[in-house]
């Protein structure tokens, strides 16, 4: 492989921003760890997910990553900054100038529990929004990442529905009619075509989008290789997560660790 970009998070959400990745830049080979050992990084505390996201970068950068993407919003808005080597990896964040700019008023942003309920996500906010920044709500959407993870979406499309449409009620009880969604975990664009149906009025925005245009400089040439790395638990067993890649019918050539 020639200087591979790495991407990693603690589950699946991750894999939707290989797929974008290498949609854009095919010749960019690619080294994906799903950190099912530490899954889930939402319900972690900072500290955790600061020794987590530190020992992580630390593997990778020995595997041979010439730059790193951390495709998890949690952890780019809450430790990221406090990191070391922090100069080789790139975040994922909520694209909320993109909101501003399509002139939106009412905006959800949802995400993990450690986000959601962070400072530095309303610190994130206001820096980024200004004075707007009362028009965007934030809400846990841990339910939903959980319907990602246990392969319900796929397996279970009626109960999906519903506990979506039960989510997007609940948040529109609270804050009124939503015109815009931030799907801010990178788990959340699996997703997308249950929200479309369920609230059609608002649009949705994608984080990735933004990091495709933003790892630009970092592209190298090489061969288009994806070697992929699964870290596993005894609660997060590695066979669990391969199942629901193999329903999604994505093919990896992959070592366990």
């Amino acid at each position: 492989m020639n200087r591979p970009i790495a991407i990693f998070d603690a589950g699946l959400g991750s894999y939707a921003i290989v797929e974008a990745i290498k949609k854009a830049y095919p010749l960019q080979d690619i080294i994906y760890f799903a950190d099912r050992k530490n899954f889930p990084y939402g319900t972690k505390t900072t500290e955790q997910l600061k020794t987590i996201i530190e020992n992580s970068i630390d593997f990778l950068l020995e595997k041979g990553a010439s730059f790193i993407v951390l495709a998890s919003n949690a952890p780019s808005i809450t430790v990221l900054d406090k990191i070391k080597n922090k100069d080789k990896v790139i975040g994922i964040y909520p694209p909320l100038k993109d909101v501003i700019r399509d002139k939106k008023k009412n905006t959800l942003i949802i995400g993990a529990k450690v986000m959601i309920e962070s400072s530095e996500l309303q610190d994130y906010i206001k820096k980024e929004v200004g004075d707007s920044y009362k028009q965007f709500h934030v809400e846990n959407a841990s339910p939903l990442i959980q319907l990602i993870e246990s392969g319900d979406f796929i397996n279970n499309i009626e109960g999906t529905k519903k506990t979506i449409r039960n989510f997007i009620d609940n948040c529109e009880k609270k804050f009124g009619k939503i015109d815009s969604i931030t799907l801010s975990s990178t788990h959340l664009p699996w997703l997308g075509s249950y929200f479309k149906k369920i609230i059609p009025q608002a649009k949705l925005y994608d984080p990735a989008d933004s990091l495709v245009k933003a790892i630009k400089p970092y592209i190298n040439i090489g061969e288009g290789k994806i070697h992929s790395i699964i870290s596993e638990s005894e609660k997060y067993p590695s066979k669990e997560f391969l199942n629901i890649l193999d329903i999604l019918k994505i093919k990896l050539d992959y070592e366990i660790i």
